[in-house]
């Protein structure tokens, strides 16, 4: 028996993801400490429900900032999180007056340009 490396992902979060496959349930608690690494490997290998569970408990759990809303709004982009971006856009939504002038948009793909825009039309 050989052992095969799995390189890419932390030990702990692996035996998260395994024991998620084979039916554990993992806590919110345990969720939210580790729930971009989660997000991550839940990616990697095609592990939807937990990766939409690790994304509400972001989505829950991250309060929504000027200073953060551009970060959050990047990660939840390039990973594909539809709630947790839904969730920052209504705060662009409901602070469009001081979000502008205050954060730069310069590194914003554009169609996330154009959602920011619709946001703050609302």
């Amino acid at each position: 028996e050989a052992a095969v490396p799995i390189n890419g992902v932390d030990p702990e979060i692996f035996k998260m993801v395994l024991y998620f496959c084979y039916g554990g349930t993992i806590k919110d608690e345990e969720v939210a400490a580790k729930a971009k690494a989660i997000i991550e490997a839940s990616d990697r290998f095609g592990i939807v429900n937990l990766k939409l569970k690790a994304e509400a408990v972001l989505a829950e759990r991250t309060e929504i900032t000027v200073d953060n809303m551009l970060d959050s709004l990047l990660y939840a982009n390039s990973k594909n999180l539809a709630f947790f971006q839904e969730k920052i856009m209504d705060f662009v939504a409901e602070n469009g007056n001081k979000i502008v002038g205050r954060v730069s948009f310069s590194s914003v793909p554009s169609e996330l340009i154009s959602d920011i825009l619709t946001a703050v039309a609302r």
